[in-house]
């Protein structure tokens, strides 16, 4: 899920540089790509339900859910994405792909 999500921005722009940088990414020593386990399922539920309770965050789908809970569940120090708007949206440290790739 996450790699498919980092994958859209290079495909919106057709930039097979862009596509290149997140391969090159996504095998840097110390970046792992995770299957989701219904650990991390119940963890999504439990994330996206309480943001849907507490009216924060009314537009959190599950796959941002899922995302979320599988970067806690194993201990994550940052998750790594295209949408601006997780800027300060989870408990994790987060690193918008738009900006690595502009200083890269």
């Amino acid at each position: 899920m996450t790699e498919a999500e980092l994958l859209v921005y290079a495909e919106q722009k057709r930039s097979p540089e862009a596509a290149e940088i997140v391969r090159d990414l996504l095998s840097e020593d110390g970046i792992y790509v995770i299957n989701t386990d219904r650990r991390i399922a119940r963890r999504a539920a439990a994330i996206r339900g309480a943001a849907l309770r507490q009216g924060t965050d009314k537009k959190m789908a599950i796959p941002d859910a899922i995302i979320i809970a599988t970067a806690i569940e194993t201990g994550c120090d940052a998750i790594v994405g295209n949408d601006g708007a997780w800027r300060g949206r989870t408990e994790i440290p987060f690193v918008y792909l738009k900006d690595a790739v502009t200083n890269h």
